[in-house]
């Protein structure tokens, strides 16, 4: 630690000293309530929700992370010596332990025997194996290693990403910050929407816009899809040029302190094919049946099935590829999707909706019927639920939008 650099920090940082112990605070009570001793924190989005840390390279050997007890609030980061001015200007990390080896064998021995200082033999200690570094092998050995020195290890993968679910004032201050540099550069997309620009043209304009308002990049890519690939779906920008006529689907996420708010829109350069804005129109309302229908204290699951339902009434489930959505909040790439969705996945309970929490809404269509401007249309909200119901954040219409 270089405590010259960290007396030269001269830039606001994302949160207080205080919101990040009261983060610690929460990790140790849930490991008491899960009758843990430890956890070694892996999971890159984790590791910046308890520190604020913000790294760029978590490559499959990186062995980054935290250890946390259960029985104390002092919390002890492992990091690279690479990485010495990075943790020096970060002010939440106060005891490191340096990696000084690249080798995995040697990094995972270090690992193993720092924590087996610190924690006693029988310790029950957590790890975070479905994080998407380290690699799975690495994680492994990880694993062995505390086993083979007597400890007693468990998958913890969503235990601090439950904690994340529900979000301090604080951090819904910055949530809503992220709401309106989202909406700021969806209009800046819109604004250079005209025939004979290229995909990737309108990917420069968001991320111009997000940066320029202090933001970050995403968890992952901008999906752009015009005409033809209008209907895409987890497809990035190409070196397609709009025509008149065309739809063109923008879909992104805002990132402000690695916190995501998801927007999605679609536009048409023109009149578009009644179809298309009759779609459009008839799926905006689905969002307004789930503001006026779901409530504090719901389950999640509810928004899923009255999403469905209403498509249902309105004939158009039959276009829909996926309505739903997932959990929003602190993000590192490659991804800034969680574990957590309305309509839950394989071995997660569903969740009583809580204010503070936030989670998009999609409703993305495929129409295979070859209607005039393209092949799909789609719209994402993000919604923060308080204690009067579900908000919207956006400030933009979600239906067809004229250019």
């Amino acid at each position: 630690m270089q405590d010259y650099l960290r007396k030269q920090i001269d830039w606001p940082q994302p949160f207080s000293g205080q919101e990040y112990a009261d983060r610690l605070a929460r990790v140790r009570n849930a490991l008491q309530n899960a009758k843990l001793d430890a956890i070694y924190v892996t999971t890159p989005a984790n590791l910046t929700w308890l520190t604020g840390y913000d790294m760029i390279w978590y490559h499959t050997r990186c062995l980054t992370g935290l250890l946390i007890r259960a029985d104390s609030d002092h919390a002890v980061w492992f990091d690279g010596v690479g990485h010495t001015t990075i943790v020096s200007l970060t002010p939440t990390i106060k005891d490191v332990v340096w990696c000084r080896s690249e080798n995995v064998t040697e990094l995972v021995r270090l690992v193993v025997d720092e924590i087996g200082k610190r924690i006693s033999d029988k310790s029950r200690i957590a790890l975070e194996p479905w994080g998407y570094s380290p690699h799975a092998d690495v994680m492994n050995a990880v694993k062995s290693g505390l086993e083979s020195k007597g400890k007693k290890t468990s998958d913890a993968s969503t235990l601090i990403e439950r904690l994340r679910l529900v979000k301090s004032p604080d951090e819904i201050a910055v949530v809503r910050q992220a709401a309106t540099l989202a909406d700021n550069a969806m209009e800046a997309a819109r604004d250079i929407l005209a025939p004979g620009i290229m995909e990737t043209e309108i990917e420069a304009a968001i991320l111009s816009s997000l940066m320029r308002q202090g933001g970050g990049y995403p968890g992952i890519r901008s999906m752009i899809g015009s005409g033809p690939r209008a209907g895409t779906h987890h497809s990035a920008a190409t070196q397609r040029k709009v025509k008149k006529g065309d739809l063109v689907f923008v879909d992104f996420c805002s990132s402000l302190h690695r916190y995501h708010v998801n927007l999605n829109r679609t536009f048409t350069l023109g009149k578009p094919d009644s179809r298309w804005g009759d779609l459009m129109k008839a799926s905006a309302g689905c969002v307004d049946r789930i503001l006026a229908n779901v409530k504090p204290g719901d389950p999640w699951s509810k928004v899923a099935t009255v999403g469905e339902d209403y498509l249902v009434k309105h004939d158009i489930q039959k276009y829909i590829w996926w309505q739903g959505g997932y959990a929003l909040g602190i993000s590192v790439p490659p991804d800034w999707v969680g574990s957590f969705f309305a309509d839950p996945l394989e071995g997660i309970d569903d969740q009583p909706l809580q204010p503070g929490m936030v989670f998009n809404y999609e409703n993305q269509f495929d129409v295979w019927e070859n209607w005039d401007g393209g092949s799909g249309a789609a719209y994402i909200e993000t919604l923060l639920v308080t204690d009067r119901g579900l908000e919207v954040l956006s400030k933009l219409p979600r239906d067809l939008i004229l250019v």
